[in-house]
C-alpha cells in the first residue's frame, strides 16, 4: 500500500476516534496490571495452566515431531510474552518491543480478529433483542444497552488496530532493518548464551527454570555472556522502577 493511501486511512481512523480512545486504553492499562497483581497474585500461574491445557489438547492431534516442536514453542513464547507484559505493565498489542519491533504486527492482527468476532456477536444479540423488544419483551432493553456499549468498545478497538497497522506499514522497512541489526548485534555479543537458553527450552515443554538453564552452561564464555544478560536485565528493571516512581 502506498504512503498516500496509508495517510488517508490514518486520517480516517483518527476522525473515528483512534487517538482519543487509545489514550483511554493507556489510562486503563495503568490500573489494569496493578489490579491484577493485587487481586490475582497468582495470575501468571493460572494463565500458564490454561496454556498447558490448550497445548496438551493440540499435542494429541499431532502427526509429526516437527508439529510437536512448533506447538511447544508457540506456547513457550505465549508464556514469555505474558510474563513480560506483567513485568513491564504494558500490553503487547499497544507497545512495540524496541528489540523486535516487527512482532507487534501479529498482535495487532490477532487483537483485531478477536474484536471483530466480538462485534459480530454484538450484532447478533442486538438483532435478537430488537425482535424481542418489538414483541413487547421490555426486559430486552438492558440487554440492548449492554450490547451497544460493548459494540462501541469493539468498534473502537478495531479502529485502533487499523490505525496502528497503517502506522506500522508506513515504517515497516525501517523496522525490519532495525530488527535485523539488533538480532545480529545480539548474536555477536550473546550468541553462546542464547544457544544455552534455546537448548534449555528444547528440553522441556514448559519454560525452563533458572537452574535448568544454568545446568546447560558448559564454558566460561557462556557463563560470562549469561551473567552480562542478567545484569543488563536487572539494570533495565531498576530503570523502569525509577521511571515509575517519578
Amino acid at each position: 500500500m502506498k504512503k498516500k493511501e496509508l495517510d488517508k486511512k490514518i486520517k480516517l481512523y483518527k476522525m473515528l476516534g483512534a487517538e482519543q480512545f487509545q489514550k483511554v486504553v493507556f489510562a486503563v492499562e495503568k490500573i489494569k496490571y496493578k489490579a491484577i497483581k493485587k487481586f490475582i497474585p497468582n495470575f501468571i500461574e493460572k494463565y500458564e495452566k490454561i496454556c498447558d491445557k490448550e497445548r496438551d489438547k493440540e499435542l494429541k492431534k499431532i502427526t509429526s515431531e516437527e508439529e510437536r516442536k512448533l506447538i511447544v514453542r508457540d506456547y513457550q513464547f505465549a508464556k514469555m510474552a505474558m510474563r513480560k507484559e506483567m513485568n513491564t505493565e504494558k500490553n503487547r498489542n499497544y507497545h512495540m518491543n524496541p528489540k523486535a519491533p516487527t512482532e507487534i504486527y501479529q498482535y495487532l492482527e490477532l487483537n483485531k480478529r478477536i474484536h471483530k468476532n466480538g462485534l459480530i456477536k454484538n450484532a447478533i444479540v442486538l438483532t435478537m433483542s430488537a425482535i424481542a423488544l418489538s414483541m413487547g419483551f421490555y426486559i430486552a432493553i438492558p440487554v440492548i444497552i449492554h450490547e451497544l456499549f460493548w459494540a462501541t468498545i469493539n468498534f473502537e478497538c478495531i479502529n485502533i488496530q487499523n490505525y496502528n497497522m497503517c502506522r506500522y506499514k508506513k515504517i515497516e522497512n525501517t523496522l525490519i532493518k532495525r530488527e535485523e541489526k539488533n538480532m545480529n548485534e545480539t548474536i555477536e555479543k550473546y550468541g553462546e548464551a542464547t544457544e544455552v537458553i534455546h537448548k534449555s527450552m528444547e528440553q522441556t515443554e514448559n519454560l525452563p527454570s533458572f537452574e535448568e538453564i544454568i545446568a546447560n552452561i558448559k564454558t566460561k564464555e557462556q557463563a560470562r555472556q549469561m551473567k552480562e544478560i542478567l545484569l543488563k536485565a536487572y539494570e533495565e528493571k531498576q530503570s523502569q522502577i525509577v521511571r515509575g516512581n517519578k
